[in-house]
């Protein structure tokens, strides 16, 4: 019965371990892309970050649990701000994939073509202050 015990701690252990490491991986992917030119997007999207303008693109999902409670508010945002814009990753695979967005919710932001920021998970409150003004 300890050896059975032993082995259910040691899988849960490494699961969790590899959880954390993947959690670690995506913000370190996520943070790599700060500072480099923001790829050629579809849409509105991309025409408004083609001229250069500034935009905070939120990436979320229907199936995510976060992303359920974040995304009514990011969508009041949006509605007041056309900067703001909510990309349903389940519908625009391609704009995600072109930002390289590995989790959800996922928030860029853009500016003269830049990604100035990519934070993974609720955005922090400076960044959504920014875009309520």
């Amino acid at each position: 019965m300890g050896t059975v015990i032993t082995l259910l701690a040691v899988a849960v252990g490494g699961f969790l371990a590899l959880m954390v490491g993947f959690a670690f991986y995506v913000r370190a992917r996520a943070r790599a892309q700060e500072g480099k030119p923001a790829p050629a997007l579809p849409g509105a999207l991309g025409a408004q970050v083609a001229k250069g303008r500034r935009a905070l693109v939120y990436f979320f999902s229907p199936a995510c649990s976060a992303c359920r409670t974040i995304t009514p508010r990011v969508r009041e945002l949006g509605n007041k701000n056309p900067a703001v814009h909510l990309v349903d990753v389940s519908r625009e695979l391609e704009t995600a994939r072109a930002l390289k967005v590995m989790a959800t919710p996922s928030f860029v932001e853009i500016d003269a073509g830049k990604v100035l920021g990519y934070h993974v998970g609720p955005a922090p409150a400076d960044v959504l202050a920014r875009y309520a003004a």
